[in-house]
């Protein structure tokens, strides 16, 4: 359920929260429903923030500046991608502030809003017929639109920011937590390149016996098609939900698989792209990133699934993604997440592993790697019709391989209180 307020935070010594669902009676079956929220937070940061590390000459430390060419074949470039430039010295700074100035004004303030509408109806044949823009932004005009069609074959929804699998996965509660430094990503991976702009297509049967299927297809029309990515062949994808009772133990698993196929790009153009970022680097991340090939290149596959165990008042969740790139990187996330409901307030911990693999190794065959993890705790409270008070504390610690020379890995936490008032 959405909400909507107007109140001030309270800061206390912990992260930011993200405050649970309030109680929502404004939505309509038939008709035109409104629903949104107002989030008023306060926060405080800190950690290993603001480290200065001297700049280094980097560049000679991961290729032979005698034979630049002759290192870059060995990590995986073609023979026929230039050399990158090298003009000694060659220093490259490093992440001088993780924490990107958070902690320079603690405690700070924040409020976000969002507001949903939606327009549904049942047609006297039997179809449901619904509009729904979330996140509608009433200064701009703009949201997130979709029409949903429905009947006793199934649903079909239309949406350009709708995938199967971010349909489908289930599992995912202590994952995608609020964070004080940026971590290697930000939960889980839920669409391809292919799906990211331009109409989604996504069809669910009815359910049979517990179990629910999903189909999806985006199409990716040429490039001067605005809304549409060019670079991509249409992008299919196929998922799957099951719930079932065990005793008093319900189980929920979910998941996806998406695939699309590149239409322009080849390893020549991924490697001269990544060739031109590494020339044109002056910190270390931007170096490596281009070296070793951060960025994702060629068709991807995406693969995902979750499971809720609910017993009592626990809910156990777990969910695992892994993104496939077949001429760039490769991310996996796998999230862990305990929830109980203690005196009406909402307990839930969660603790999540990001690790984003470079494409290429370096030329001592070291396979280069981003990664994060990620512990939070959140609990969240209803004081009032519609309002709700949630405290979240997060503590990230983030190894880049970029930062081997200069200040290794960072952590840093974050904590605070929100207040959410809803209709």
């Amino acid at each position: 359920m959405k909400k909507i307020f107007i109140i001030s935070a309270l800061l206390i010594s912990c992260s930011f929260a993200q405050a649970g669902d309030a109680p929502n009676n404004s939505q309509s079956k038939n008709g035109l429903g409104i629903t949104g929220e107002v989030v008023v937070v306060g926060e405080v940061t800190g950690g290993k923030c603001f480290t200065q590390a001297t700049a280094y000459d980097v560049f000679a430390e991961e290729l032979n500046v005698n034979a630049i060419a002759a290192d870059m074949q060995a990590i995986g470039f073609l023979s026929n991608i230039a050399a990158l430039t090298y003009n000694a010295p060659q220093t490259y700074t490093f992440d001088a502030d993780p924490c990107n100035g958070a902690n320079e004004d603690n405690p700070h303030f924040s409020i976000t809003e969002e507001i949903n509408i939606k327009y549904e109806t049942e047609l006297s044949n039997g179809l449901t017929f619904a509009f729904e823009d979330e996140d509608f932004n009433f200064s701009t005009l703009s949201g997130n639109p979709s029409v949903t069609i429905g009947g006793a074959f199934g649903t079909i929804k239309f949406s350009e920011h709708i995938s199967t699998i971010d349909s489908m996965l289930v599992g995912t509660a202590g994952s995608g937590a609020d964070t004080a430094i940026t971590p290697t990503s930000d939960g889980h991976v839920v669409r391809t390149s292919g799906s990211d702009s331009g109409l989604n297509v996504v069809y669910f049967t009815p359910s049979l016996y517990g179990m629910d299927f999903a189909v999806g297809y985006n199409s990716n029309l040429s490039a001067s098609e605005s809304g549409y990515n060019g670079n991509y062949k249409d992008t299919l994808s196929l998922g799957f939900g099951y719930e079932t009772f065990i005793g008093d133990v319900v189980l929920s698993v979910g998941g996806a698989v998406e695939k699309t196929n590149i239409n322009i790009e080849t390893e020549q153009v991924c490697q001269e792209d990544d060739a031109d970022r590494a020339n044109q680097a002056t910190s270390s991340y931007e170096f490596y990133a281009g070296l070793y090939g951060q960025d994702r290149c060629g068709g991807e596959t995406l693969a995902a699934i979750g499971a809720d165990v609910s017993f009592g008042e626990y809910t156990v969740s777990s969910a695992f993604s892994n993104l496939d790139t077949s001429l760039g990187s490769d991310m996996t996330v796998w999230s862990l997440g305990v929830a109980k409901t203690i005196d009406d307030i909402d307990y839930l911990i969660g603790y999540t592993t990001e690790t984003l693999d470079y494409a290429r190794e370096n030329t001592d065959g070291e396979n280069l790697k981003d990664k994060s993890k990620i512990l939070m705790l959140e609990a969240t409270k209803p004081i009032g019709d519609g309002v709700d008070i949630g405290l979240n504390v997060s503590n990230t610690e983030v190894d880049n391989i970029s930062e081997k020379l200069g200040n290794g890995r960072q952590d840093a936490w974050s904590a605070g209180v929100s207040f959410t008032v809803g209709f």
